[in-house]
């Protein structure tokens, strides 16, 4: 059995771990030029894009987008556009992945993003960032700061990609944690898959 602090050490240092996972599907965007130093980038210390670790989804999923957006418009990039779409298959894998416990981009039963995405309504490539945090590794602003400080993460958030959804699914114990996806797309990304 393992004690409350080692397992908060644990999860941490997973959360960490497993946070270097990503997809493409479709034809990969190009990677911005512009470089973003976390965790001194001013768009992860905006006021107005909260989201406490006990906020409702909606106001986390709101909070994960603005600071992807600040991101992204430090780099000199457009904002993306909330999608619904994307929004749908990303809510939908975050909880798939919370109600049965695994960490992956393809689900137990083959369901890849690009799938997700269309029996989601979304026609366009997808581009897909996941992580899982437990306490403080679990909030909008840890989890954006850690998929910065990846450069395959990186590349898709300040990627060519306009439109964005966000899903998370938050899950007891370690502090509260949660297992977060963001899918990106836009309809010009067409073709072969890549990684």
């Amino acid at each position: 059995m393992l004690s409350c602090a080692r397992t908060r050490h644990l999860a941490a240092w997973t959360s960490t771990s497993l946070l270097a996972g990503m997809v493409l599907a479709g034809e990969a965007p190009a990677v911005a030029t512009a470089v973003v130093h976390p965790p001194g980038v001013p768009a992860l210390t905006a006021s107005h894009c909260h989201g406490a670790r006990d906020a409702s989804p909606a106001v986390l999923r709101r909070a994960m987008l603005c600071l992807v957006n600040r991101a992204r418009m430090g780099a000199d990039l457009s904002p993306f556009r909330a999608e619904r779409r994307l929004a749908r298959a990303a809510s939908r894998h975050a909880a798939d992945m919370g109600r049965r416990h695994y960490f992956a981009h393809v689900s137990p039963r083959g369901t890849s993003a690009l799938s997700r995405a269309r029996a989601a309504g979304w026609r366009g490539g997808v581009g897909e960032v996941i992580a899982w945090g437990c306490g403080s590794l679990s909030t909008p602003r840890a989890t954006v700061r850690a998929w910065l400080h990846s450069p395959r993460h990186r590349s898709i958030i300040l990627g060519s990609a306009r439109a964005a959804g966000v899903g998370v699914r938050r899950v007891a114990g370690c502090g509260g944690g949660a297992y977060w996806v963001m899918d990106v797309g836009s309809p010009r990304w067409r073709g072969r898959a890549g990684r």
